[in-house]
């Protein structure tokens, strides 16, 4: 582009503007290159002539409201297009936004949109068009179409920051018994009313109002300012909001607003208008519930779901503890009975007699094992007395050799060494295959016999 560089001077130009065609051609005067002249011009000099003139910092950095119309993209990934005004003073101006600028775009082009469009006026001499080149673009806040295109913007910017919607792993629950509730709404109306209702008829609690305004122009920095104001003071707060129109409730789409209840260290109930509405910040909220008395069912518990429970709890805790005192009683009475006096003497007494009975068993078995013994023993010595007495002396060694034979050939000696003789009916038992479970046996012992029952047989 030829001529001197061009001074950053926003303006806001709109075609039904009474002071638009003198701005324009302010740069004509009696000095310029397109006063009269002799030469005939070519149309090259024409051109540039005609850059000199736009080349003017009334036309540059410039903002123009208009309707999109003729909309063409193009493959390269230029958008061009015509900006226009209907009216009783219709106007059209041919637009161009580079590709490089395309991409920075928050919202799909087509015809029909309102857009405010900031950029420079350009003459192009090779298809000697006058046209805007557009360098950024984004909807007119007039009307509910342009609202939406906004939100969308702003709902574009949010999600890229990360700031809604809200992870669920960030989801905070408000707390079971709260200390008080912050509220923002507007001090006057009925949601604070039934906020306090709900509140005072379930859970008798301290309120704790940030009071503002929650519609219209400015109203975001209020709503930040009762949302910041209530973080070191509330336990969970609720952001509230009887219903409205589409516009009624657009404050509540404002980034400031959904940054502030994103950031919020205190949980956020989100109540702004009805069932069917739905804003940013909603997204961007801990919970979000279809009206206001909803959330303040959301923040408290029910006191009398509380009492009853309470009560039915009472009931338990003294039906069992009955129940465990009948039984202890029960115990202690049986453990008296356990360790009465009396009882243990008796006790006693009969152990007493149980001893001694035995003791005289024992001394009965040992005189007459003694007496057994006495009269053997008499006998042998008649015996050798009467049988040897003349033989004693030639034969005694083969009497003594004898003796060892028949001792070592004894059944009953291997008895002295733990060893036993089992019988059976009578018969001795050579081999176990000749015992079954459950049969009873004789066993001889060097000191005695014992009678036993056959349980296991390996």
């Amino acid at each position: 582009m030829a001529g001197k560089k061009r001074t950053a001077q926003q303006k806001t130009l709109t075609f039904d503007s009474e002071e638009s065609e003198p701005a324009f051609l302010t740069p004509i005067t009696e000095n310029s290159t397109l006063g009269t002249s002799d030469t005939t011009l070519s149309v090259s000099e024409l051109a540039k002539r005609i850059r000199e003139v736009v080349d003017c910092p009334l036309l540059t950095d410039i903002v123009v409201r208009g309707e999109i119309t003729g909309y063409r993209p193009n493959a390269s990934g230029h958008l061009y297009f015509s900006l226009t005004e209907q009216g009783d003073d219709p106007a059209s101006i041919s637009c161009v936004m580079w590709k490089y600028s395309v991409k920075n775009l928050p919202f799909s082009v087509k015809d029909g949109l309102l857009v405010q469009a900031t950029g420079l006026v350009d003459f192009y001499p090779a298809g000697g068009r006058l046209q805007f080149i557009v360098k950024k673009m984004e909807p007119a806040l007039f009307g509910k179409a342009g609202l939406y295109l906004l939100k969308e913007q702003w709902r574009k910017e949010l999600e890229a920051k990360g700031i809604i919607p809200r992870p669920q792993s960030e989801i905070r629950d408000p707390p079971l018994f709260p200390r008080n509730i912050g509220v923002v709404t507007s001090k006057t109306g009925s949601v604070l009313q039934d906020i306090k209702n709900v509140i005072s008829r379930r859970y008798p609690l301290p309120i704790l109002l940030a009071g503002t305004s929650v519609q219209g122009d400015g109203a975001e920095k209020g709503i930040v300012s009762a949302i910041l104001s209530l973080q070191d003071k509330a336990d969970v707060i609720i952001i509230a909001r009887g219903g409205g129109s589409f516009e009624d409730l657009f404050i509540f789409n404002h980034p400031d607003v959904v940054t502030a209840i994103r950031n919020s260290k205190v949980p956020i109930i989100s109540a702004i208008g009805h069932e069917t509405d739905t804003t940013l910040s909603d997204f961007a909220a801990d919970r979000r519930v279809p009206t206001p008395s909803a959330a303040a069912e959301t923040v408290v518990p029910d006191r009398s779901v509380l009492l009853e429970k309470l009560e039915k709890d009472r009931r338990s805790i003294h039906d069992r503890m009955v129940r465990l005192l009948s039984d202890e009683k029960n115990r202690v009475a049986e453990m008296k009975i356990r360790v009465d006096p009396s009882r243990l003497t008796r006790k006693l007494d009969q152990m007493h007699l149980q001893t001694a009975e035995l003791e005289e068993r024992i001394r009965r078995a040992a005189v007459r094992r003694v007496a057994v013994e006495h009269e053997a023993c008499r006998s042998w010595e008649a015996m050798i007395q009467k049988g040897v007495k003349n033989r004693i002396t030639t034969a005694r060694l083969a009497f003594l050799a004898q003796k060892e034979i028949i001792l070592s050939r004894d059944p009953y000696k291997p008895l002295e060494r733990g060893y036993a003789l089992v019988w059976k009916d009578g018969a001795v038992v050579r081999s176990v295959k000749k015992i079954a479970k459950d049969d009873r046996l004789n066993l001889k012992l060097a000191d005695g016999e014992i009678t036993s029952i056959v349980e296991s047989i390996k």
